[in-house]
C-alpha cells in the first residue's frame, strides 16, 4: 500500500513539470467544410525546462486527422511526445484517441493514453494514470489537442465568449473552460507578418492568451501562460511546410 502511495505522488509530481504545456494545447485549427491544409511547424516551449519541438499535421482520409509533437531538450534528456487522432465533421471534433509521454531528467517517464468510447459515451486513461469517466448527457470534454478545433470554430463563427469542456488529464474531472476574445496583434515569424486574432482563458490566478493567425488558416502561433509561480510560452519559430 505504501508503495503504491508512493508512486501515485511521484507521477503526479512528475506530471507537474509538463502538464501546463499539455492543457495550453497548441494546435491547429480546422474545418471539415473548408481545405484541409497539412502542415508542419517548428515550436519553442520556454517554462521551468524548455523545449524545442517539431509538430506535425496529416490527413488519414475520411475525415480524420493524426497530429503528433515531438520536444526535445538534448542537454537536459528531456522530453515531451503528443499524438491524437481524430474526426471532424458538420463542425464538430470527434476524438479517438490521446497519448502523451513526459520524461524529466531525475524524475522518470510518465506514459498516458485516453481512449473515446461514444457508443457509451466514456473516456478511460490507461498508462501510469488510470481512470475511467462519463460524460452521459454533457458536451464531449475534449483533449488538449481536439479542443482547439472548437476554439477555432468558434472564432470562425464570430463568438467573442464562449465555454468548452475540457478534461484534466491526471484526475479524470470534467469541467468547463471560458474563453474571451480581447483583441487582435500582429506577430512575426522569420521576417513574415501574421495578424492574429487574441483570446484570454481566465481561471484563479492563471491567466492565458491564445495568438490564432488569420492568414495561416487561423493556426495557434503563440501561448502565454502567466501564473503565479511562473511563465510559460509556445511560439512558432519557423513554418517548415503549409499546405
Amino acid at each position: 500500500m505504501g508503495q503504491l502511495i508512493q508512486k501515485e505522488s511521484f507521477m503526479k509530481n512528475l506530471n507537474k513539470y509538463f502538464l501546463s504545456i499539455v492543457f495550453i494545447s497548441f494546435v491547429t485549427f480546422l474545418s471539415s467544410s473548408e481545405n484541409i491544409y497539412e502542415y508542419k511547424i517548428r515550436f519553442k516551449i520556454k517554462n521551468v525546462i524548455s523545449l524545442d519541438g517539431i509538430k506535425e499535421l496529416t490527413s488519414k482520409g475520411n475525415d480524420s486527422y493524426h497530429i503528433i509533437f515531438t520536444g526535445k531538450n538534448r542537454m537536459l534528456n528531456a522530453e515531451l511526445n503528443q499524438e491524437a487522432e481524430f474526426k471532424y465533421l458538420n463542425s464538430k471534433v470527434f476524438p479517438k484517441y490521446y497519448s502523451q509521454k513526459i520524461k524529466v531528467p531525475l524524475r522518470g517517464v510518465l506514459k498516458q493514453t485516453i481512449e473515446y468510447d461514444f457508443k457509451n459515451q466514456k473516456i478511460a486513461s490507461t498508462g501510469d494514470v488510470n481512470w475511467v469517466v462519463d460524460f452521459l448527457g454533457e458536451s464531449t470534454p475534449l483533449d488538449p489537442v481536439s479542443s482547439g478545433f472548437q476554439i477555432r470554430e468558434n472564432v470562425k463563427k464570430g463568438l467573442t465568449n464562449f465555454e468548452i469542456n475540457l478534461i484534466k488529464l491526471d484526475e479524470g474531472l470534467i469541467y468547463k473552460s471560458s474563453y474571451s476574445v480581447v483583441g487582435e496583434e500582429v506577430l512575426e515569424i522569420k521576417d513574415t507578418k501574421y495578424p492574429c486574432i487574441v483570446l484570454e482563458r481566465t481561471t484563479n490566478n492563471r491567466k492565458t492568451l491564445y495568438y490564432v493567425a488569420k492568414t495561416l488558416d487561423f493556426i495557434l502561433i503563440k501561448v502565454e501562460d502567466d501564473r503565479k509561480e511562473r511563465m510559460l510560452s509556445i511560439e512558432a519559430e519557423k513554418i517548415l511546410s503549409f499546405g
